[in-house]
């Protein structure tokens, strides 16, 4: 059986789910640094294509390409801050952070298929 979705956020979330369910051996500390890790990457990838889409579309200017900059530093600073303090585990919460990249993968290989397969 293929699982097929129609977009990136849904195939990230799935992953994630399917990773904090895989963390839930190691204990809650790591569950709850795997979740907050992903949370983050479930906003910024939010905030991204709405800052994408005000760029392609020419509708927010000189605004949209300074939200993308303040997106980038925000999230740098909140995986900063929460590695500095010590407060994450930190592997799990790179694997939060790092399961985006299959999700994209995923949605890529997805995407590439449906369109080899159309007439």
């Amino acid at each position: 059986m293929r699982l097929r979705s129609a977009s990136l956020r849904a195939k990230h979330l799935w992953l994630l789910a399917l990773a904090i369910a895989g963390a839930i051996p190691y204990g809650c500390h790591a569950v709850w640094s795997l979740a907050l890790a992903g949370g983050i990457q479930v906003l910024n990838l939010a905030v991204l294509e709405r800052s994408v889409r005000a760029v392609l579309t020419g509708r927010a200017g000189g605004l949209a390409s300074l939200l993308l900059f303040s997106r980038l530093l925000l999230v740098l600073l909140a995986v900063g801050v929460l590695l500095a303090r010590g407060g994450v585990a930190p592997v799990p919460f790179v694997v939060g952070l790092s399961a985006l990249v299959p999700a994209a993968i995923w949605f890529g290989l997805d995407q590439a298929s449906g369109v080899r397969s159309r007439p």
